[in-house]
């Protein structure tokens, strides 16, 4: 093959990138002799952000194994070739020793399925079965949103029997059987829900009313309180310790709380303030007594 019809070849393939568009170009390198396609960085994932994206992936242990790994390998093959095999060797560890879930479900159909239904505002038939019921659930459900957190994937759905404000928290991989239905629903804009302002507010998936809570906290991570809990303010500050607000659904704040230690004080409302001081009571109750059997 001539000069002419290499250098004809590559004016063709350098007019092909310009044409359509890709953000690609070749470009020479000089010290090797070669050219080599590259791309503009704004555009494609660069290598620091693939190898950031699987940790994140291999923490949050949101697939099986099989699915998990066939992530990676798509994700790893975004990179530039001389950086994938680098990134496979930081990642191989963590690779070998990871654990699956409990329920080892491939989720990837359902999760589509139930996004489309949510877009498209339509009614779900499933078959749902609570971790420790003995049977299996059947209902009909309006689902609104799909968060991820601490694991797992949940559907936010109202159930077309109840009048309630708030949608119930479904675990996808209790979902048993479903099938989308051509009924469709209707969610005023003014009431539609806010997935975003929703997980603002939600601890460990643990629904209930919309509560104001006011806490003390003694702390080393300030910084912490506010990343667990995006709604939080400092109120007042006291020597050695900060008073916060934060909206809140439910009770599942009480575990990240519990989770403080002698860090965290609740002070309102009175009702969780009660709540919390009962349940150290019978911890100690339990402490005390697991001590008295033992003879300690």
């Amino acid at each position: 093959m001539s000069e002419k019809t290499i250098q004809r070849d590559i004016d063709g393939i350098r007019h092909f990138l310009e044409t359509s568009k890709t953000n690609q170009y070749l470009e020479y390198v000089r010290r090797s002799n070669v050219y080599k396609l590259e791309a503009d960085s704004q555009d494609f994932l660069q290598s620091e952000e693939i190898l950031a994206m699987t940790k994140i992936l291999i923490e949050s242990r949101a697939f099986p194994k099989e699915d998990m790994e066939q992530l990676l390998l798509k994700l790893i093959d975004l990179a530039p070739t001389e950086d994938k095999v680098l990134i496979r060797k930081l990642l191989l560890n963590e690779q070998h020793l990871y654990v699956d879930l409990q329920h080892k479900k491939s989720l990837f159909y359902i999760i589509w399925d139930l996004a489309k239904a949510v877009h498209l505002k339509r009614s779900v038939k499933m078959e749902y079965t609570k971790e420790l019921a003995m049977e299996v659930g059947v209902r009909t459900i309006q689902p609104v949103g799909l968060i991820f957190s601490d694991y797992y994937f949940y559907l936010l759905a109202y159930s077309s029997n109840d009048d309630l404000d708030l949608p119930k928290i479904y675990r996808i991989d209790r979902i048993t059987n479903y099938k989308v239905l051509d009924e469709q629903f209707k969610i005023p804009y003014r009431d539609r829900f806010q997935e975003g302002e929703f997980r603002k507010r939600i601890q460990f998936m643990h629904a209930g009313e919309l509560m104001t809570i006011q806490f003390r906290y003694k702390g080393p991570s300030p910084q912490a309180v506010l990343d667990r809990l995006p709604t939080a303010r400092v109120v007042k500050e006291e020597s050695g310790s900060l008073i916060y607000e934060a909206e809140v659904f439910g009770r599942g704040v009480k575990m990240w709380l519990f989770s403080q230690g002698e860090s965290v004080e609740v002070l309102k409302p009175l009702e969780l303030r009660e709540e919390m001081k009962r349940s150290v009571s019978t911890m100690l109750v339990s402490y005390v007594l697991e001590d008295y059997v033992r003879g300690d």
